[in-house]
Parts: structure tokens; C-alpha cells; sequence
């Protein structure tokens, strides 16, 4: 697996860089829009690739060249698809002949081209309009008050590109701060009338917001901050951008972590028995830091990670021990499924 891991990677990045410089050199002249389309493809070329990797099959190797010389020249085909869209304009020689040869076509041809300015004109000035009020900051904090019978808690966290973070404790149930420029969140707290336990949404409102990343002016920041009284079980739910979670100053139970293209950076502790960590991510970098004191044990799924699990054995089926596991107090099981992405686990 590693072997193939490092075949992957080092044919993806060959293929990366001979594309750029290939453009960047002009030789590149290619429909991206037909190239983008196909970008299914990938999907039925992962999941061959994972078939054969399971079953030991030698052609496995063939998958694996024909990912990393597919994923990231369509990767590149989105990047020039977009880049090509936004210079994109039409031109007319007002010299050349109709087809049928006549004066009254060339002058349907002239109104078409004024409504085609008019409407130009138009689309620009909604742009730079939409642009103006994209770059205004909107900054909002959420709070719930502490009960004293509440001893369980459930924290449900979404959101699309950003920077995410879970910090040092506060006195409140949950204190949340957010920055963005595009959209707002919003925050409810429904508590169960036997139990008392709170279940805390925080949720972008509009999930269908223009996000202009073009100008570097796009902001979205989630600052959260929990009571660190409760035990909790959490479901966040990322999309791209960078999440630094830092939670162990907290009694965490169970945690569902999803994230699409993300850095995620997560710190976990020692409040609980028994720990259930379940991340499911697409292109990933991920970090997950477990005290020593615990032992760990992991299962891995996905065909195309580089994992680094220092401390850890491999007792086969795709799941590996720290040393020690069977004799300590506290246990975490992290469940972890990737696409392209890199996973590591380190003790602290």
C-alpha cells in the first residue's frame, strides 16, 4: 500500500507540473469544458482502484498510474475551465459577408450586437454591485446560558469554506463567534424534556451564497467555545478550509467529523472511558492528536492515503493498535475513511 501510495503522489505531482509549465509555455490547446465533463470518470476509476487493491489484483498498479495522471489534469481542467470563463468574451468582424448576402441581415446583426452590449453592461454592473457588498464583514456571537442539571450535550456544527475552531472552555453552555462575508449562521438549542439534554445547532442560514474567491475577499470564521462540564457527542460537518479543533479540555463520547478539501488539525483528551471518532473526508490533510495515556486503536479505509501512525502496530485488515492498548484504563477508537488525503496520528 505504501508503495503504491508513493507511485500515486509522485506521478501526480510529475503530471501536475508539466501541465503548468506547458501553459505557461503556450502549448497547451485544449477544450476544457469537454475535459471538466468527464470528471465522473474518476469516480468509476476510484472505486475500480479499490476493488483491486482489496483483492491483491497485480492490475491494481494499472489504476493507480491511470489516477494520478487523471485526478490531477482534471483538477487543472477546473482551474483553466474557470480561468477561461471569466475572460471569456465574444467578437464579431463587422467586414464579413452573410451567408445570404443582404444589407437587412447586417442590420439585425448590429441590434443583436447592442442588446448583447446592453446585457454586458448590465452583468457588470450587478458583478461589481454583488462584489461591493461581498466585501463587507459581518460579525455575530451566539450564546446559551449553563443549566445545572445538564450533563450531556450534543453539538451539531456545518458550514462551507472557512476556518473552523473549538478552543478553551467558557462558563457558558456554548459561546460562538462568527465573521463572514458572504451569508450569516444561526444557532438553536432544543433541550429533550426527560433527559434535559441540549442539542445545539450552528448552521450557515443560506447554504446557496455567490462566494467569489477570486480577490482573496471571501471571510468565513467559527470561533466556538463549549462548558467543558457535560459530556459531549458531536456531528461537524465541513466543507473546504481549515478547522483546529482543540478539544481537549473536553469529555467527547462520540464525534462525526466530515470534510471535503479541508486542513484539519484535532486535539483530543482523556475525560472518557471509552471514545468513538468517526472522520470521513475527501482531499485531506488530517492531524489527530491522542494522549498517550489512552490507548487507540485505528481502522483505515481508503485506497489513495499516505498514513503516518507512529507508535502504532499493524494487526492487519486495515486497522492498527498503539503499543500497550489491552492494558489501559481509557480507550478511542478512530474510524477513518479518506479519498486522496494524507493521515496522521500523533501522541502526546
Amino acid at each position: 500500500m505504501k508503495r503504491s501510495n508513493g507511485l500515486f503522489w509522485g506521478i501526480f505531482l510529475l503530471t501536475l507540473g508539466v501541465l503548468f509549465l506547458a501553459r505557461r509555455a503556450g502549448w497547451l490547446d485544449v477544450d476544457w469544458h469537454s475535459l471538466v465533463n468527464l470528471w465522473p470518470v474518476l469516480l468509476i476509476l476510484a472505486g475500480v482502484n479499490l476493488i483491486l487493491e482489496r483483492r491483491g489484483n497485480p492490475a491494481a498498479f494499472i489504476t493507480t498510474v491511470m489516477l494520478a495522471v487523471a485526478v490531477p489534469t482534471t483538477l487543472f481542467g477546473f482551474l483553466s475551465h474557470d480561468r477561461d470563463r471569466d475572460g471569456f468574451n465574444m467578437r464579431w468582424n463587422h467586414d464579413d459577408d452573410d451567408d445570404d448576402n443582404n444589407n437587412e441581415s447586417d442590420s439585425d446583426d448590429d441590434n443583436g450586437n447592442d442588446d448583447d452590449n446592453d446585457n454586458e453592461e448590465e452583468y457588470r454592473s450587478e458583478r461589481d454591485h454583488r462584489d461591493t457588498e461581498s466585501t463587507q464583514t459581518h460579525t455575530n456571537t451566539f450564546a446559551e446560558s449553563m443549566q445545572g442539571d445538564t450533563r450531556e450535550a450534543v453539538l451539531k456544527l456545518s458550514g462551507g469554506a472557512g476556518r473552523f475552531i473549538i478552543s478553551e472552555p467558557t462558563s457558558e453552555l456554548i459561546k460562538a463567534d462568527t465573521k463572514q462575508t458572504v451569508g450569516s449562521y444561526s444557532m438553536s438549542v432544543e433541550r429533550d424534556e426527560t433527559t434535559h439534554t441540549p442539542t445545539i445547532e450552528l448552521k450557515p442560514t443560506d447554504e446557496e451564497n455567490h462566494i467569489d474567491l477570486k480577490d482573496g475577499n471571501y471571510q468565513n470564521r467559527v470561533d466556538v467555545h463549549l462548558n467543558a462540564t457535560p459530556v459531549w457527542s458531536m456531528d461537524v460537518a465541513l466543507g473546504a478550509g481549515q478547522a483546529d479543533l482543540d478539544l481537549s479540555s473536553y469529555a467527547v463520547r462520540s464525534l462525526k467529523l466530515g470534510a471535503g478539501a479541508a486542513e484539519l488539525d484535532l486535539k483530543l483528551g482523556a475525560k472518557v472511558d471509552q471514545a468513538d471518532v468517526k472522520l470521513d473526508v475527501g482531499a485531506a490533510s488530517v492531524t489527530v492528536r491522542v494522549p498517550k495515556e489512552v490507548g487507540c486503536r485505528v481502522k483505515k479505509d481508503g485506497a489513495l492515503n499516505i498514513e503516518q501512525l507512529d507508535d502504532f502496530t499493524d494487526v492487519g485488515g486495515g486497522e492498527f493498535v498503539s503499543s500497550g492498548y489491552d492494558a489501559t484504563k481509557k480507550k478511542m477508537t478512530i474510524r477513518f475513511n479518506g479519498g486522496i488525503s494524507k493521515f496522521k496520528v500523533v501522541r502526546y
